[in-house]
């Protein structure tokens, strides 16, 4: 880290601490302050940076955690703050949970304070740069708003209409309290900051944001609200640009795959983007399971074909006895970049859509048949050319769960096709034994949001 991206966190350090009350009047000892920090267009590139480097460190299984935590991927943990997490019992005072909410609203922050500096024309900026890194950071601000809309409230389609309460939503660098607005109106702000970036973001970028980012962010945000039409209009427009990788482990060349989109790039062990991930799951060694245990039942679902490649990456501790557990081998590596957006996530979601729409059934087949290949070696096991809606839907969600595990994918996915297709709460779609819409799987909101207006989730009543 440089000395100027030194100064430029340490601004923002003091900042995150003053935020809820007025500035001092006297200058902090050791503390640079805005007005010798933030000065030229290096400094502002250098507050971009680190709402990059904020979000990677997030990113870095971290977010996945919490989700796979609240899914039927992973088995209870031992101990610690993530327990409630997987009863689905958080409460105000769970500081894993206040964490992360913090660390994706400073995100926000950032990116809010960045465009303010850059709109004001107090610091001199070219009109290309500024350009450029507004839609980044438009990007970046859409990404955390969309982690926290699925995190903490109930998903798109949970009311017809999506008025039921999301997340706040946070477009300046004010600090003041604010009450949560609507599903709908976080989804509507979120789709504008990517629509607002997909047309001022470079087609190339080096290893940040770029025009196919936000289109592909954007038809995530599509399809996890069943917006099929605009969800295959997206992956249309953005698959051809792109060809499968023969890597079965995308982690292993995040960096550089054919599939890449967008990652965040580790450059060393220093620099360990996927830092969570490999704390998280690593086999240290083959008597030893990782610090968190996948469910039985996903590791059955992931080895039921010993033919199916992937189901290699899986292991199995202590077998037959009371204490049987399970781990995952595709992080056992001293780093790796972090996938976050690439073509099988596209053909996968694209299939699904053109199934659901009753359009263009050959290329839903040929997206879902094109993990098939590359997961068996062959087409033993592609579907048939004359599969049904039915077939493809139902091949298209299971090889999201087998190819994304542990990647932040299944609880998302579950709550999407509850919303879709058990409007009602029935508990025709369940959740790791608990209807898809029932109140712990939205994490309770920190006590720091605790005002007379802000109103927080209902806790518990997961069955």
């Amino acid at each position: 880290m440089t000395k100027q991206i030194k100064y430029i966190v340490v601004f923002f350090a003091f900042l995150s601490l003053a935020s809820c009350r007025k500035w001092l009047d006297v200058k902090p000892e050791g503390v640079q302050l805005e007005e010798d920090a933030i000065k030229t267009q290096s400094d502002l590139q250098a507050v971009l940076n680190s709402i990059y480097d904020n979000l990677a460190n997030q990113y870095n299984g971290r977010i996945q955690l919490f989700n796979e935590l609240l899914g039927d991927n992973m088995e209870k943990p031992q101990s610690g703050f993530t327990v409630p997490i997987y009863l689905r019992t958080t409460n105000f005072f769970n500081s894993d949970v206040g964490g992360l909410y913090s660390e994706l609203y400073r995100a926000a922050f950032r990116v809010n304070y960045l465009m303010e500096k850059i709109n004001s024309n107090a610091i001199t900026v070219d009109a290309v740069a500024a350009k450029r890194m507004i839609a980044e950071a438009k990007f970046l601000r859409a990404m955390a708003h969309f982690e926290l809309v699925k995190l903490w409230a109930q998903p798109a389609g949970f009311s017809a209409d999506n008025s039921h309460l999301g997340v706040v939503i946070r477009s300046s660098s004010a600090a003041e309290p604010m009450p949560r607005s609507t599903v709908a109106q976080v989804y509507a702000f979120i789709l504008n900051d990517l629509t607002l970036a997909a047309a001022d973001l470079p087609a190339s970028n080096n290893d940040f944001a770029t025009q196919n980012a936000a289109k592909a962010l954007m038809a995530k945000v599509y399809f996890q609200m069943n917006n099929f039409a605009k969800t295959k209009e997206l992956c249309d427009e953005l698959i051809p640009q792109y060809t499968v990788d023969s890597i079965l482990n995308r982690f292993e060349n995040a960096a550089t795959s054919s599939e890449k989109i967008f990652s965040f790039i580790s450059k060393s062990v220093q620099d360990n983007r996927a830092a969570g991930f490999i704390g998280n799951f690593k086999i240290a060694n083959a008597a030893s399971p990782s610090v968190y245990r996948l469910s039985k039942e996903m590791y059955l679902a992931a080895t039921a074909d010993a033919n199916d490649k992937r189901a290699a990456y899986y292991a199995v501790f202590n077998a037959g006895t009371s204490a049987e557990t399970y781990g995952i081998t595709k992080f056992n590596f001293d780093f790796l970049s972090v996938p976050f957006l690439y073509l099988s996530q596209l053909k996968l979601m694209r299939a699904e859509a053109n199934a659901q729409l009753g359009l263009n059934m050959d290329i839903a087949i040929s997206d879902v048949n094109d993990i098939l290949s590359r997961a068996y070696g062959n087409n033993s096991m592609n579907l048939s050319g004359t599969a049904s809606k039915e077939q493809i839907i139902a091949e298209a969600r299971k090889q999201r769960r087998l190819e994304f595990p542990l990647e932040g994918d299944r609880v998302q996915d579950l709550k999407r096709i509850g919303a879709l297709e058990d409007q009602t709460g029935s508990g025709l779609i369940k959740i790791r034994g608990s209807k898809w819409n029932c109140p712990g799987l939205a994490l309770q909101f920190p006590s720091t949001e605790k005002t007379s207006f802000f109103v927080f989730n209902d806790e518990g009543n997961c069955d």
